[in-house]
C-alpha cells in the first residue's frame, strides 16, 4: 500500500533563505480539518487546509471587530470594526455583526455603535440562534462620581463599564441584558450608592479599581462564551486579569438586580478567578492570569472536558514575560455555587494543566491571542500578534505550525519578506473538523498557498481538495450497516478509512468495488483513496449504523 496517505508529512523547501510565512510544519498527528481565521489587516475571512491552501474566503467591506464564527450551514458570523464617529473607540472596538452568505451577499447585519454604547472584541453563537455580544456602555464623569467613585481617580472621560446584550437575528431584537454597572461596591464614600467593603463582596465590582492611566475603558472585556448545560456566561477582562462566571438563567430584570434566576443572586458574579487582589482576597502574589484572553469552557467528552481554557497572555508577568495556554476547574458544590477557600478566594488554587513553550519566553503574545481544545486531545493555539498559530499533542509536542502571511491593507506577504512587529496580527484561530456541516457545504477551491512567491511543498494530504475531486468519489449507501460500494474507483487503488480523529481504522487495495465495513462501530467516517497513476487524492464521508 502506498504509505503516503497516512505517513508523516513535512514542508519541503527548495530555498535556501529563511522561511517567514506559511506552513513550517505538518504531521499526521495534527487534527484534521480546516483553520479559520480573520487577519487583522484584511476584509476578508480566510480558510486553510493543514497544509496551508487556502480554500475558501468570505468578502466584507469592514476590517474584523475581532471574531469571526462559522454557521453549520456555512454562514459566516464576523464582527466588524464599524467606524461611525463613535466618541467610543480603543483596542478591539466593532460596532457591527454581519452574517455572509456563501453567494457573498449580506443575510443580516446588526449594528450596535454611538456615542453611549458600542460593540467590542467578541460574541457567542447560542444554540437557540441568538448571539450574545459585548458592548461598552459610556457614564458620565458626573454619573461616576455620583455611584461613589473617587473623584481624584476620574476623568472627564467618565468610565466605560461593560454589558452583555443577546441578541435575537430573525427578529432583530434584543432580548435579553445584563450590566457590570448594576454590580458595584465602593468603600470610598458611606453616603452615595453601593457603599460596602470590597473583602466582603466579592460578587461585585470595585468601582474604584484604576488602573492608573485615566482611560475610561474599564475592564475591556475580550472574550464572551456560553455553556448551555449551566446557562451561564464566562467573560475575560485582561485589565483586571481575571475570569468571570455570570448567571444567563435570569430575566433582564433579575440580571439587573442581586436575586433571581437558577442561581440565586441574579446579575452578581457566581465566580471570578485569576486575580483576587481585586477582590480584597489576596495580594499580587497570588495573581495568577497576565491580560489574558479567549476564555471558554470545554465541550463535553474532549480531554478536559467541562473546564475552562484560555491563552494566559503574560503580560505584565514577572520577572520575565511569557505566555502559557492554562486550564482551570472551578468547583461546583452539590447546591451549583462555587466553592472557595477560608480566606475567600475562589478555588482552584492553581490550574490543572499549563502549556508552556520549551524555552518559555520564546512564546510571547502581549495582546489578542487564543487556544481551543480539539476532539483529539490536542490544542490550537494562536499567537496572535505573531499570527503564528501551532498546534500541540497532549505531550506539548509540535504536530502543526503555520505563520499568516496576509498583513495591514489586504497586502499579502512573499516567501522570505520579513513580518515586522504586528502587521499579521490575528485575533483568534480556530479548527474546524472535515465533518462540520458548516465546511461540507462550502464550495472550496484549493487555491494554494496564501503567501507569494511560496515555497515547494511535498505535503500530500487528503485535506487538500478541491470541490471537484470530492465529488468524483462516490460512496453509498450512507448510513450503511454492511458493505460500502464506491463509483469511479479502479482495481490496485489504494484506499483507508479515518475516524473523525484521523486516525486510520482500515486501509487496503480495491479488489472489487465494495469494502466490508460490518465492524466499525457507529460514527461518521473519512474515505481516502489516492490514485497512483495521477497522484491525486480523493474523499468523501459516510455513516456507519
Amino acid at each position: 500500500m502506498n504509505k503516503s496517505l497516512i505517513i508523516f508529512l513535512l514542508l519541503t523547501s527548495f530555498s535556501f533563505g529563511q522561511q517567514t510565512v506559511g506552513l513550517f510544519q505538518y504531521t499526521t498527528d495534527a487534527f484534521p480539518g480546516y483553520t479559520l481565521f480573520a487577519p487583522s489587516g484584511s476584509d476578508n475571512t480566510w480558510l486553510i487546509d493543514n497544509c496551508g491552501d487556502a480554500q475558501y474566503i468570505w468578502q466584507s467591506s469592514y476590517r474584523p471587530g475581532a471574531s469571526v464564527d462559522l454557521l453549520d450551514d456555512g454562514t459566516l458570523i464576523r464582527a466588524c470594526r464599524f467606524d461611525n464617529e463613535s466618541q467610543i473607540s480603543a483596542g478591539g472596538a466593532g460596532g457591527r455583526i454581519e452574517a455572509i452568505q456563501l453567494d457573498q451577499q449580506i443575510a443580516w447585519s446588526f449594528e450596535y455603535s454611538n456615542d453611549s454604547v458600542r460593540l467590542h472584541h467578541d460574541f457567542e453563537l447560542m444554540d437557540n440562534g441568538n448571539i450574545l455580544m459585548i458592548a461598552w456602555d459610556a457614564k458620565t464623569q458626573q454619573q461616576v462620581i455620583d455611584a461613589g467613585r473617587e473623584p481624584i481617580i476620574t476623568t472627564a472621560n467618565g468610565l466605560w463599564p461593560d454589558h452583555v446584550i443577546e441578541y435575537d437575528p430573525v427578529n432583530d431584537e434584543i432580548v435579553w441584558r445584563w450590566n457590570a454597572w448594576d454590580h458595584l461596591v465602593q468603600e470610598f464614600d458611606a453616603t452615595k450608592p453601593n457603599y460596602g467593603i470590597v473583602a466582603d463582596h466579592p460578587e461585585l465590582f470595585n468601582l474604584n479599581f484604576d488602573r492608573g492611566n485615566g482611560q475610561p475603558d474599564w475592564q475591556h472585556f475580550n472574550s464572551i462564551a456560553y455553556n448551555e448545560e449551566l446557562d451561564q456566561i464566562v467573560l475575560s477582562s485582561p485589565f483586571w486579569n481575571e475570569v468571570y462566571i455570570i448567571d444567563h438563567s435570569t430575566s433582564s430584570l433579575e440580571a439587573a438586580s442581586h436575586s433571581g434566576g437558577e442561581y440565586g443572586k441574579g446579575g452578581d458574579i457566581l465566580w471570578r478567578w485569576g486575580n483576587p487582589e481585586m477582590y480584597g482576597a489576596g495580594d499580587s502574589t497570588n495573581q495568577q492570569l497576565f491580560f489574558q484572553h479567549d476564555a471558554h469552557w470545554i465541550p463535553s467528552g474532549y480531554r478536559h472536558e467541562n473546564k475552562l481554557i484560555l491563552y494566559n497572555n503574560g503580560q505584565g508577568r514577572s520577572p520575565e514575560e511569557y505566555s502559557t495556554v492554562d486550564i482551570i476547574a472551578p468547583l461546583i458544590l452539590s447546591d451549583g455555587n462555587y466553592g472557595m477557600d477560608a480566606s475567600g478566594n475562589y478555588f482552584p488554587d492553581f490550574p490543572d494543566y499549563i502549556y508552556t513553550a520549551p524555552s518559555e519566553t520564546t512564546f510571547f503574545s502581549h495582546i489578542v491571542s487564543s487556544a481551543d481544545m480539539l476532539p483529539n486531545g490536542n490544542i490550537i493555539i494562536d499567537e496572535g500578534s505573531k499570527g503564528h498559530f501551532f498546534e500541540v499533542d497532549s505531550s506539548g509536542v509540535l504536530v502543526w505550525d503555520y505563520v499568516n502571511p496576509i498583513v495591514q491593507n489586504n497586502n499579502i506577504l512573499a516567501q522570505e519578506e520579513p513580518v515586522n512587529g504586528q502587521q499579521a496580527l490575528v485575533f483568534r484561530a480556530r479548527r474546524i473538523a472535515h465533518d462540520y456541516p458548516g465546511v461540507m457545504v462550502l464550495p472550496m477551491t484549493n487555491t494554494g498557498p496564501i503567501e507569494l512567491q511560496p515555497y515547494q511543498s511535498n505535503c500530500l494530504t487528503q485535506l487538500s481538495l478541491s470541490k471537484k475531486e470530492i465529488k468524483s468519489l462516490r460512496v453509498y449507501p450512507s448510513p450503511t450497516s454492511g458493505a460500502l460500494f464506491v463509483q469511479n474507483v479502479d482495481a490496485s487503488m489504494d484506499y483507508s478509512i479515518c475516524n473523525s480523529l484521523g486516525q486510520v481504522i482500515i486501509s487496503g487495495t480495491f479488489n472489487s468495488h465494495s469494502i466490508n465495513v460490518n465492524k466499525l462501530d457507529s460514527g461518521t467516517y473519512f474515505l481516502m483513496i489516492l490514485d497512483t497513476n495521477t497522484g491525486v487524492n480523493s474523499t468523501a464521508s459516510f455513516v456507519k449504523n
